[in-house]
């Protein structure tokens, strides 16, 4: 669940309709609680913003390529080091932007990880196609682009449709 202020509102209006029915009413003690509750919220608001902060960061520097400096970011290092994000990076419409026709096998694998899926093609113009799909059963979230080769090199790409998942959500 997500920290924002309809959570934090609703939190506080079943924590006083609990406090009323419970005959609690408006006590010194139930406002120092409510207090320190607000104070918690607040701390851990500025904890998740600097988490969000730190991992955007981290995913900017390891596209960028910015090794040297991304290093010294814990977060930017996990990503480096083949964590989740890293697997998945193909699910972010910036990394397709260096995916065009002529970029040779190794730079797409470079930009976009790994294809969950590739096949050697049957079709005379086409020597290999990478799939880069997400789970078929989960149509909410549902991405799909392919990427077929010819002699190495990059000859048709399909971007995932990075409107219709927003649009969804």
């Amino acid at each position: 669940m997500r920290i924002n202020l309809i959570n934090t509102a609703l939190l506080m209006s079943t924590t006083l309709f609990l406090s009323n029915a419970m005959g609690m009413g408006d006590s010194p003690a139930l406002e120092a609680r409510l207090t320190s509750l607000e104070a918690r919220l607040a701390v851990l608001e500025q904890r998740l913003a600097a988490n969000e902060k730190a991992t955007e960061t981290a995913q900017i520097l390891a596209v960028s390529g910015g090794v040297e400096d991304s290093l010294s970011n814990a977060a930017a290092f996990d990503i480096m080091a083949n964590s989740a994000w890293r697997n998945l990076r193909w699910t972010r419409p910036v990394q397709w932007q260096g995916v065009n026709t002529g970029t040779s096998e190794e730079k797409v694998i470079e930009l976009l990880g790994k294809p969950p899926r590739s096949v050697k093609s049957l079709k005379p113009r086409v020597d290999k196609v990478f799939y880069y799909e997400t789970s078929l059963g989960d149509q909410k979230n549902y991405l799909s682009g392919r990427i077929s080769f010819r002699d190495g090199m990059v000859i048709a790409v399909k971007k995932p449709n990075f409107q219709a998942k927003e649009s969804v959500q």
